[in-house]
């Protein structure tokens, strides 16, 4: 072993024969004083903003699928996208065979 790995075995195995402490309960007054403060740091929730962030970002992109869906819908058809597909596709294996 390395030295450096036996000195935090040493650390470890005499941190494991320590004598674990029973823990202490808080004193009421402390206790009441961070439940006052926790409470009265919940009306200042930074999760608020991030919520009306987020609904406005929801109603832009509504907005914005709505206009594209919209302006999609009221192009000419005239000519079928599959079609012009299918021509394409003809030319290039027909480019593609001997």
């Amino acid at each position: 072993m390395k030295p450096m790995d036996e000195a935090m075995q040493g650390l470890l195995n005499a941190a494991s024969k320590a004598p674990a402490e029973a823990p202490v309960a808080p004193p009421f007054g402390l206790e009441t004083r961070v439940l006052a403060q926790w409470r009265a740091g919940a009306a200042d929730d930074e999760a608020a903003s991030l919520f009306a962030f987020f609904r406005r970002a929801m109603v832009g992109a509504s907005l914005v699928l709505v206009l594209s869906a919209v302006w999609c819908l009221s192009q000419p058809t005239g000519v079928v996208a599959g079609d012009e597909a299918a021509l394409l596709n003809y030319e290039i294996q027909k480019g593609l065979n001997p």
